[in-house]
């Protein structure tokens, strides 16, 4: 019965909540026994084995017992039906009786740890998820930056090597343009040698007074 209290004033939190425990009727002669057996067998049969559990002032109203105008337990008045043995658990409120089952009470006390096992599990998977993306965001940054690195070495030589290119460009260029200069020299004093010469035997010509044979010397 401990256990029992325990869960329903876990259940109903800080509401005013007293336990009635029937007594045994004290023992009689036979002579009263049966005038008493007759005036009290209605409360015999509530008793059964299981002590009647009253919450005042509690809010459950999952199932109500009219108590035939009563207004409140006690009073001369007696449940509709006895509770069964294993429901014997009464909640009395504004002059109605509310029977809480003990099965109800552990229906609710599994679910309560069903929804605490599912919240933890769920938990602890998205904790796991959160630790392998952070382990899976390192390892994507550190790749990325070992490909980073890799690129920037391979355009630093691509750099390099462009410099050397184009300064082997310009060199060849360079080179070209003073073999160009020495042929243009080369020639341009050939066609001086030839226009003296051209010169030379028309003044000849002209001091002997010839015409010359043929339209060229050369």
């Amino acid at each position: 019965m401990p256990n029992h209290d325990q869960r329903v004033q876990n259940l109903y939190g800080s509401e005013d909540i007293r336990v009635w425990h029937t007594l045994t009727p004290p023992f009689h002669s036979n002579s009263m026994a049966t005038s008493d057996q007759a005036s009290h067998g209605g409360f015999s049969q509530m008793s059964v084995t299981n002590s009647t559990l009253v919450l005042v002032g509690s809010p459950i109203a999952s199932s109500t017992i009219d108590n035939d105008g009563a207004s409140n337990w006690g009073v001369g008045s007696h449940p509709s039906s006895s509770p069964s043995p294993g429901d014997g658990t009464f909640v009395v409120r504004g002059g109605r009786e509310v029977v809480v089952s003990m099965r109800s009470l552990k229906k609710e006390e599994v679910e309560s740890k069903i929804t605490a096992w599912k919240n933890a599990k769920i938990a602890e998977i998205n904790n796991r998820f959160k630790c392998e993306d952070a382990i899976i965001s390192g390892w994507e940054d550190e790749q990325a930056q070992r490909s980073t690195l890799r690129m920037q070495k391979v355009e630093r030589k691509l750099e390099e090597k462009r410099v050397k290119a184009i300064e082997r460009m310009e060199n060849e260029i360079a080179k070209a343009h003073q073999k160009a200069e020495e042929r243009r020299a080369t020639e341009e004093a050939k066609r001086g040698t030839k226009i003296a010469r051209v010169f030379e035997v028309a003044n000849l010509m002209k001091a002997v007074g010839r015409a010359p044979v043929k339209s060229s010397f050369f």
